[in-house]
């Protein structure tokens, strides 16, 4: 009972806490008379999302295919890389500087090469999404199957366990956590990734919106855009959450916090 009061009580807190943010911007921009081309007032906002609603919808749907495409194939292929290297300290060792010289290059400077190479439809978008999302995967998923209980790898090596009997046994279910934290970070980093895409050649998607909306002075609907891009993010980093609470309450409880004294 005390523990589902605290919930609602966050719950709650949180909403309060977007609603003061909400009525503050409200307040500043009516006092302070700031122009809507500099910054919109909320209720500017809000009527100009009512006006683009229809058009609005495709270019959300656009990036957020784009984002959990990307999402998804980097994480398997962050989840597969990450496997074999552990089973390979010599391949660990030639590929992860690589990636984090990948990681270290702005992708805005790639995005013009990946759109030559793949076009302006959603091949660009689930591409660049995939290259921003999977190294979060790939460390974490490197870290979960490496830190392993001693005592369990010995009781296994004793057990004559091969290595996918130690994988699918041991490795992969103690992973599990790591790999929620790594979907975690990596969400907002494949919508990033889509709307890197989209500013760079596109004709759907709320970059695409941002870009045109720029180039109309249409400040109101940049901020409708980075709204939307905002609970999109919210909403698959919730799923996610979601997904982890499931699970882990049901497959791996042990693992739960409230388990330890």
């Amino acid at each position: 009972m005390k523990r589902l009061w605290l919930a609602s009580a966050g719950q709650i807190s949180t909403i309060l806490t977007i609603a003061g943010f909400f009525l503050f911007w409200q307040l500043a921009v009516m006092v302070l008379r700031v122009p809507d081309w500099l910054v919109p007032a909320p209720t500017t906002v809000w009527v100009t999302f009512l006006k683009n609603a229809p058009s609005l919808g495709k270019h959300f749907v656009a990036t957020g295919e784009g984002a959990i495409g990307g999402l998804a194939i980097g994480a398997l292929v962050g989840i597969g890389l990450a496997t074999i290297m552990v089973h390979s300290r010599l391949l660990q060792r030639v590929v992860m500087p690589l990636l984090v010289i990948d990681q270290s290059i702005p992708k805005m400077a790639l995005a013009p090469l990946f759109v030559i190479w793949f076009g302006t439809g959603m091949e660009s978008r689930v591409f660049i999404a995939l290259v921003i999302s999977f190294f979060p995967m790939i460390v974490n998923a490197t870290r979960g199957l490496t830190t392993i209980d001693t005592r369990i790898g010995a009781l296994m090596e004793t057990l004559s366990a091969s290595r996918l009997q130690i994988l699918l046994k041991v490795r992969l279910p103690n992973a599990v956590p790591y790999l929620f934290a790594g979907l975690k970070v990596a969400v907002p980093l494949s919508i990033i990734g889509a709307v890197v895409a989209e500013f760079v050649q596109a004709d759907s998607g709320l970059g695409f919106v941002v870009m045109i909306a720029v180039s109309e002075i249409n400040t109101p609907l940049v901020f409708v855009a980075v709204l939307l891009m905002a609970i999109m993010s919210l909403g698959l980093f919730a799923i996610v959450s979601g997904c982890e609470a499931l699970l882990m309450r049901r497959r791996f409880a042990y693992l739960m916090p409230e388990n330890f004294p």
